[in-house]
């Protein structure tokens, strides 16, 4: 009898593993400070953002500017979000974010900054929440605008992380920043 009790106590626990593991939590600041310590199917890209501005776009208070996250979601399966943003969220990023077909745009998200100040916005997206650098397709982004006395420029790191082979991109056509006012528009891609 012991022993069957025993036995049946163990299954019970070998069956709450997945739920355990479903409840485990990357946050974005280990995903970044960890990068040794996770699979990257390739290393950081970086890009230097071109000038650009969106016409009849104003700053929405005085002082203060948006910069707006596109996101498409070309993966065919949901996918979750992570991030450290700076600035006052005027749309958060959408959890989950739907798949759509190219070229489609899944997703959108807007934080609000001080007019000519330095930020760097981070985010991912990962087909997997519970472990986005193991089995899933999981892309991060970093945007850091800089500025040179009053001229804003920025570049983008994208990092692909998963073992399920990711193509993480931007559309470089759409991708900018405002060099008047470091306002941002950005356009990621996970595929």
């Amino acid at each position: 009898m012991t022993n069957n009790v025993k036995r049946l106590l163990a299954a019970s626990l070998l069956s709450l593993m997945p739920s355990v593991a479903l409840a485990e939590h990357y946050d974005i600041a280990s995903l970044i400070a960890h990068r040794a310590d996770y699979v990257s199917l390739r290393p950081t890209e970086t890009i230097q953002l071109r000038s650009g501005r969106l016409e009849g776009s104003a700053a929405t208070l005085a002082g203060t500017t948006v910069d707006t996250f596109f996101v498409a979601n070309w993966t065919g399966v949901n996918t979750f979000p992570g991030y450290t943003l700076t600035g006052t969220p005027n749309i958060l990023p959408p959890n989950p974010l739907a798949p759509t077909a190219p070229p489609s745009i899944s997703g959108v998200f807007q934080m609000g900054v001080g007019q000519l100040t330095p930020v760097t916005q981070t985010y991912y997206y990962t087909t997997n929440a519970a472990d986005p650098t193991g089995a899933a397709k999981t892309c991060l982004w970093q945007l850091n605008v800089s500025v040179s006395g009053t001229v804003c420029s920025a570049t983008l790191g994208m990092t692909a992380y998963g073992t399920q082979g990711v193509l993480c991109s931007i559309d470089n056509a759409q991708t900018f920043v405002d060099p008047a006012t470091c306002q941002a528009q950005v356009v990621t891609i996970i595929q």
